[in-house]
């Protein structure tokens, strides 16, 4: 497997780290990035160097995955595993994968430790009597000089802040990329969203330690007729998804939503939860994994060191004021895979809002718990979501709210003011594009036209699940000022001659001889946007830029071996 850009910029950073710097350092790479290859490649070095390494992490599902994974990027290592859930004790190998449940007080059974790595590092207190903390010192007084390297997506705790600081296990992160830069760069999957119609209120749950209560929450996921409206609507807005992962509010929550869309589509719908025998769950995972299951719902058992890169949509039919969790969740679909072009988010506990896109730079710096404040709201017309009364943007779907006009006493304003005058230009990317040939139910025997639906972000909006869509309707078979434009509009989009039926062009859209805007611009007539221009190429950063840009280190940057920082 060939390293991409980041993860050797990742590798070289934390070595150029722990060289120059003291202190343990922290990577920050988004769920999917590949944190695996960059475990292996610092294992790898550090094997070079005669140094033992041990990778501690807290589920055994995680364990078994990643020595799995690591194994098979390395064949050559010999990798041991001590996890007391997987039956397997190994002390004594140079490579060892453990489970900080497991071996908390057995720190001097493996002796001396030059590196140690931490995956899921958000997950480790700073506190020296907790697991993490006893085991960690215990194995300082055999190698004072041992290392730690920790990896996360999301460093930082709610209610906490960062989890780097002098006085924190971890001082600094050495490497970060970005979730947002990812996606745009192909290297994760994109994400879209659409609004849910059935939005829980959470105006009556109280919260319990900086989060909602769980007894109250899933009270209110399961009130009424939720349950079942959800589901529908679900199963209507994943019509053309093929692995959905569901995570619920709580055990009960659960099975009722599995039954429930059992129900709706005869399909085999699973649960898992805490209770779930480990046979049923291996399969289970094996046939979601495979394709050969599509609906696998969860309860708080599948937010992280879950791979399954084939999920294609994802429900969260629960709230959280974590920005941690609810990041492991939706990261559960950033993975690519051949099955998929993007991957739906459907958020019924107004987590988006809550937290922000999540693959904003910004994600989770600002933590807003339950109770904070109560600021003016208003409703987007487009989508309904309460968002700021001084919102410009609907964070949920990306509608732009019009400027303010002039007060109506004042009859005599500027007619040239931007407060009554023209709408601003809006300045769209278009990230994916449909079509379909259209037909007026009340006019049927009118002529049909071609429906072209692109999927849009605003070109100034923080994160991609601001996306919209907006549509423009070619007539190419009307006459006159309509099928001129019509036949204007494939000119400009296709070498191919201009087709005469609305049937003709979709099927040579389907055969690609169009090509798509990758920029759009519009304005605002009434209820609806026109557009005015369209853009078709742009200069994209080769891979290599992107690595520079990206490359803290130097290229040329050499491991000396008097370097070694044990």
């Amino acid at each position: 497997m060939i390293p991409r850009y980041y993860q050797l910029a990742a590798h070289a950073a934390a070595w150029c780290y722990l060289r120059t710097q003291a202190g343990n350092p922290l990577i920050v790479l988004p769920t999917g990035a590949g944190k695996s290859l960059v475990i292996a490649m610092l294992i790898e070095q550090a094997i070079e160097y005669d140094a033992r390494v041990i990778v501690l992490q807290h589920r055994k599902e995680l364990i078994e995955q990643n020595a799995d994974k690591i194994q098979t990027l390395c064949p050559s290592l010999s990798i041991g595993i001590n996890s007391a859930g997987l039956g397997q004790r190994d002390y004594d190998g140079p490579v060892v994968f453990a489970g900080i449940q497991s071996v908390y007080r057995n720190a001097p059974d493996f002796g001396r430790r030059e590196l140690i790595l931490i995956d899921e590092v958000h997950l480790v207190g700073d506190s020296e009597s907790s697991m993490y903390g006893r085991f960690l010192a215990d194995l300082m007084l055999i190698n004072e000089k041992a290392r730690i390297v920790g990896l996360t997506a999301t460093p930082y705790r709610t209610g906490e802040g960062t989890i780097c600081g002098p006085d924190k296990m971890f001082q600094k992160i050495c490497y970060e990329s970005k979730t947002g830069t990812l996606i745009e760069e192909g290297y994760l999957c994109n994400l879209t969203n659409q609004s849910t119609e059935h939005e829980v209120d959470l105006t009556n749950v109280r919260t319990s330690r900086g989060d909602y209560n769980e007894s109250d929450m899933q009270r209110a996921f399961m009130s009424d007729d939720l349950v079942s409206e959800a589901c529908a609507e679900i199963v209507a807005k994943c019509v053309d998804r093929h692995s959905i992962l569901i995570f619920s509010s709580g055990v009960d929550h659960a099975f009722a939503i599995g039954d429930t869309l059992a129900t709706l589509t005869g399909d085999t719908v699973r649960v898992i939860t805490g209770e779930t025998l480990a046979i049923e769950r291996s399969q289970w995972l094996s046939d979601f994994k495979d394709g050969h299951l599509r609906w696998l719902v969860n309860c708080m058992v599948l937010t992280t060191g879950f791979d399954a890169p084939c999920i294609d949509a994802l429900a969260v039919l629960r709230a959280t004021t974590s920005a941690v969790l609810f990041a492991q969740m939706v990261g559960r679909a950033l993975r690519k895979h051949e099955s998929k072009t993007d991957a739906l988010i459907l958020d019924f506990g107004g987590n988006i809002r809550r937290h922000g896109p999540i693959d904003s730079d910004d994600y989770g710096t600002e933590v807003k718990l339950p109770g904070e404040g109560s600021a003016p709201k208003k409703n987007c017309p487009n989508c309904e979501s309460a968002v700021a009364i001084s919102a410009q943007i609907c964070e949920d779907c990306g509608f732009k709210f019009p400027l303010r006009t002039a007060d109506k006493h004042d009859s005599n304003a500027d007619e040239n003011s931007t407060l009554i005058g023209q709408s601003e230009p809006e300045e769209w990317v278009v990230v994916g594009c449909s079509w379909t040939k259209w037909t007026k139910k009340k006019e049927p025997d009118k002529p049909p036209t071609l429906r072209v639906m692109y999927d849009c972000q605003p070109d100034d909006a923080v994160g991609n699940l601001t996306n919209e869509s907006i549509s423009e309707w070619v007539c190419f078979e009307h006459a006159g000022y309509a099928g001129k434009k019509a036949q204007a509009w494939w000119d400009s989009h296709s070498i191919a001659d201009c087709p005469e039926t609305v049937d003709e062009a979709v099927k040579l859209l389907d055969r690609g001889v169009c090509r798509m805007p990758f920029q759009m611009t519009t304005k605002v007539n009434g209820k609806w946007r026109s557009i005015t221009e369209q853009s078709f190429s742009h200069d994209r950063p080769a891979e290599d830029e992107w690595a520079a840009e990206a490359q803290e280190v130097p290229d040329d940057y050499v491991f000396e071996d008097d370097e070694v920082p044990f």
